[in-house]
């Protein structure tokens, strides 16, 4: 049976790196009806945050993947926190010592290189090969008793029968080590496929806790929809066979294939991602977007009124945080900058007052007053918006009201 796993570190947040891994991952076990392993690598005690472990579970959650073994789900294979496995990375050291495979320096254990030429047919990169003299001898197990990361993932790999390592390609120049270990216990390596890795629109680099927006909250706090988040990460290094570029987590997974995973690194357009976000916002129903707008907001509008916004709105923004600055004016008067008003203002909201108090059509007006339409409307929107960029002007004073209208243009006249 097919077992995957992603190891991440409760070192920070959960970052669209560790979600995108876990998401291949995901894919390959559910479409291989195989398992997917969560399991955490929390030795690096020093660098461990408080609640990282927490928002791991949280931010993948988010994003709607689950994991049938972890720490918080259990499964037979655990425990699956490698603090929580100290006494078998002793165990199998010892057992490379004795081999004469091993030898303490320092109070520490260090795997002693045999010099054998390491090569593997990579799932993403085909035949991949490194010469035996580029694995010098490494640490295998610390003077505190802790494991280093490559000694720590392979006993955790063999001792979970992993049978495929789905991960980044920045993990390419350590597979050489890790088959050095396999190679040392006598045991058939997992077969490997490492992922291109996610780069800078801009830059073309590696993308960054440092420099980029990559926390999965970030995301989730800006108004991105999980399904449209995880539809954008789908398409990164990937192609839907039928060329679809807006399609869910079970479609993605009924279609997933290795061989459709490009080498090149792709590129984190925020662009692509908002266009993205914005069909799966278009494609609510107004009930749903309510919700959906309601709970963002933390129940902060009038529902009502909220549905009566709905249908002019959605269509119209692109994430959910989008909505307070385009459309806060239905719920407080907004304060208006008269320089963005155009020369005739004060004709024109004068003309578009009489017109409201009595009844009459805005663009009989227009025609009458022989007033540039563009012009006219512009300086109305202003007026009893604030804004330059709203839903349309017209349904906008309907559901404002014409009282609440006629308050706003008397105001800056």
């Amino acid at each position: 049976m097919v077992r995957v796993r992603i190891a991440p570190s409760p070192t920070g947040f959960a970052h669209v790196g560790t979600g995108y891994i876990a998401l291949f991952n995901y894919a390959f076990a559910k479409k291989e009806k195989g398992i997917f392993v969560l399991r955490l690598e929390d030795t690096d005690v020093k660098r461990e945050i408080k609640g990282a472990e927490e928002a791991i579970y949280k931010g993948l959650a988010w994003l709607g993947l689950s994991w049938d073994e972890g720490p918080d789900v259990g499964g037979k294979y655990g425990p699956y926190k490698q603090s929580e496995r100290l006494d078998l990375y002793k165990k199998r050291a010892k057992e490379l010592l004795d081999k004469g495979l091993a030898y303490e320096e320092d109070g520490a254990l260090r795997f002693k290189n045999t010099g054998k030429d390491m090569s593997w047919k990579d799932l993403v990169r085909g035949e991949v090969s490194f010469p035996g003299g580029e694995i010098t001898d490494f640490v295998i197990l610390k003077s505190d008793g802790f494991p280093t990361y490559h000694f720590g993932v392979v006993v955790d790999d063999i001792s979970m029968d992993i049978t495929h390592v789905i991960r980044g390609e920045d993990h390419i120049s350590n597979t050489p080590k890790h088959l050095a270990l396999y190679d040392a216990f006598g045991v058939t390596p997992p077969i490997y496929g490492h992922l291109p890795t996610l780069r800078n629109n801009e830059t073309g680099k590696k993308l960054s806790k440092r420099r980029d927006t990559v926390d999965l909250r970030v995301f989730r706090d800006q108004g991105y929809l999980p399904e449209a988040l995880v539809n954008f990460m789908c398409l990164q290094g990937w192609s839907h066979p039928e060329g679809k570029e807006i399609f869910n987590l079970s479609d993605f997974v009924k279609n997933f294939d290795m061989d459709r995973v490009r080498k090149a690194g792709p590129k984190f357009d925020v662009v692509k991602l908002d266009w993205i976000n914005g069909e799966y916002l278009r494609n609510l129903s107004d009930e749903e977007f309510v919700k959906k707008l309601s709970d963002f907001h933390k129940e902060k509008y009038e529902n009502g009124l909220l549905k009566k916004i709905a249908p002019i709105v959605k269509d119209r923004i692109k994430k959910l945080s989008d909505f307070e600055p385009f459309a806060g004016f239905f719920f407080t008067q907004p304060k208006v900058d008269k320089k963005l008003f155009g020369k005739k203002y004060k004709e024109h909201l004068t003309a578009a007052m009489a017109a409201t108090e009595s009844g009459k059509d805005l663009m009989e007006v227009v025609k009458e007053k022989e007033f540039k339409t563009g012009d006219f409307f512009m300086d109305l929107r202003i007026a009893i918006t604030g804004s330059k960029f709203t839903p349309p002007i017209n349904e906008s004073i309907m559901i404002l009201g014409k009282e609440e209208s006629l308050k706003r243009i008397k105001k800056v006249i």
